[in-house]
């Protein structure tokens, strides 16, 4: 009876230093929100928050299936490869930043999407729009120049509307308001460029 439990106390140690093992070999294996023990459990660049489940470190951020932790804005570099895995980013004065003419997508710190450059492209926050067309809106996603207001290719920007007889300073501020004819700045006046005759003033 006394070998049986010395017999038992080993096949116990037996088993656990086996189970033990098999931890170590999933070491670094184990996924983003996945439960954890120690932070060496984790897939690379994350930790084991409170014991309990994997995280990635600060300034990278988990792709959709969890299984990686990539570069985000913010992560110190000191050359172009290590933003690498961020989306249309470089290694700018440090950090991982966008490059130029593409700005941080809002839902992914890891992705740099397209500035907006026309009226019609696809925005996150106003501000986007306001910064490039002046007087601008992001209205469902996309950029669009708030009411009295066009978007004119010469200036790149949202310019205020002139109306028939409106003052003005440069043709393509003049609009119709149906579109109907098409105006020109005259004498610092928005006039129809078939001439004054084409429509009755007042």
């Amino acid at each position: 009876m006394y070998d049986q439990q010395i017999l038992k106390i080993l096949l116990f140690f037996a088993v656990f230093r086996s189970l033990s093992c098999q931890q170590s070999t999933q070491d670094g294996t184990v996924k983003i929100g996945e439960r954890c023990e120690r932070d060496r459990n984790c897939i690379p660049h994350a930790f084991c928050r409170s014991q309990m489940t994997c995280l990635c470190d600060q300034y990278y951020s988990p792709i959709p299936d969890n299984s990686m932790c990539i570069a985000s804005a913010g992560l110190s570099c000191t050359n172009d490869l290590v933003c690498s895995s961020m989306t249309n980013a470089m290694c700018r004065q440090g950090v991982c930043a966008c490059k130029d003419s593409y700005i941080l997508d809002i839902n992914n710190s890891s992705n740099c999407v397209s500035r907006p450059l026309v009226v019609g492209d696809r925005c996150q926050r106003t501000d986007e729009c306001q910064d490039v067309f002046d007087r601008a809106m992001c209205i469902n996603g996309r950029c669009r120049c708030i009411t009295s207001y066009h978007f004119v290719n010469e200036t790149g920007k949202c310019v205020s509307t002139r109306f028939l007889y409106n003052s003005c300073t440069n043709s393509y501020e003049c609009r119709s308001l149906h579109y109907e004819t098409v105006l020109e700045c005259r004498n610092g006046e928005c006039v129809s460029t078939g001439g004054q005759g084409t429509y009755a003033k007042g």
